[in-house]
C-alpha cells in the first residue's frame, strides 16, 4: 500500500501534451472549415466583406478598390443550387431555340449544351462576308437577343472566332489570327454601342484555324469550321 507522500506525487489531471494536441485539432477544423467557405463564397462579395472587417479594426489596404469604400457590413449569399444553374441554361437554351425557329436558321444557326455551357454557333458568312470583318444586317437579330438574355440571365459570355485553314490573301488582314479576332471584336462592338452590354461582361478570343470542328479537307468541313460561336457561361 502507498503512503501518503507516494498518492501525492502523481499529478493530478490529464497530460500537458493533451492540452497541446487539443488546441492543434481545433485550429486544423477551424482553417478547413475556412477553406471550405472560401470555395463556396463569391470573391466579390468576400472581398467587400473583408474591407468592413477591416476598417473595423482600423487598417485598410495600400491602392484603391471596393475594400476601400464600403463601410456596410456585407451579407454573403449563398451559392445558388446547381438545379437553379441548370435551370437557368434550359431557358437560355429554350430561348435561343425558339429564336432559330422564328427565323428559319436552322441551316445557319445551331445551339448546343456543353460543359462550358450554352453554345451559340453561328456559320461565318451568315455574320461576315469572306475574308471581312464588317457585320451583315441580317446579323443583328441574332445580336440584339444575346444582348437581351444577357439583361434577363446572369449569365456572361465569351465570343469566339474561328477560320478554315486555308491561308488569308487580301490585304487587311495578315493572317486568320488577326481575322478571327477581328470578327469577335466586331460583334462585341455591336453588343456595347448597339445594345449597352457592359464589356465587363463580354470576353472575346480569335481561334483562327486551330479548333475545328470538321476536316479541313473538304469545302463542306471548311465551311463549317469558319463559324462565330457566342458561349454562355456563369459567372
Amino acid at each position: 500500500m502507498m503512503d501518503d507522500e507516494e498518492k501525492q506525487s502523481c499529478p493530478a489531471g490529464a497530460p500537458a501534451w493533451m492540452a497541446t494536441f487539443a488546441d492543434l485539432a481545433t485550429l486544423l477544423l477551424t482553417f478547413f472549415i475556412l477553406l471550405l467557405t472560401f470555395a463556396e463564397m463569391d470573391i466579390e462579395k468576400f472581398r467587400d466583406a473583408l474591407g468592413s472587417i477591416q476598417q473595423a479594426l482600423g487598417f485598410m489596404p495600400s491602392g484603391t478598390g471596393m475594400m476601400q469604400h464600403t463601410s456596410k457590413p456585407s451579407f454573403l449569399e449563398p451559392p445558388r443550387p446547381r438545379s437553379m444553374e441548370e435551370d437557368i441554361n434550359r431557358r437560355i437554351e429554350d430561348e435561343l431555340r425558339k429564336l432559330v425557329k422564328k427565323h428559319g436558321l436552322q441551316n445557319q444557326v445551331s445551339v448546343i449544351r456543353s460543359k462550358r455551357g450554352v453554345i451559340l454557333r453561328v456559320k461565318g458568312r451568315f455574320f461576315f462576308s469572306p475574308g471581312t470583318a464588317e457585320l451583315k444586317p441580317e446579323s443583328h437579330t441574332i445580336l440584339e437577343k444575346i444582348a437581351e438574355l444577357m439583361d434577363k440571365f446572369p449569365r456572361k459570355v465569351a465570343i469566339e472566332g474561328h477560320t478554315d485553314n486555308i491561308p488569308i490573301s487580301n490585304g487587311k488582314y495578315s493572317s486568320n489570327w488577326e481575322l478571327s479576332t477581328a470578327r469577335a471584336i466586331s460583334a462585341l462592338k455591336f453588343l456595347q454601342e448597339k445594345e449597352g452590354i457592359d464589356v465587363k461582361n463580354i470576353n472575346i478570343a480569335g481561334f483562327a484555324d486551330t479548333r475545328p470542328i470538321a476536316s479541313n479537307n473538304t469545302p463542306e468541313g471548311r465551311a463549317q469550321n469558319r463559324r462565330v460561336e457566342f458561349v454562355f457561361y456563369e459567372e
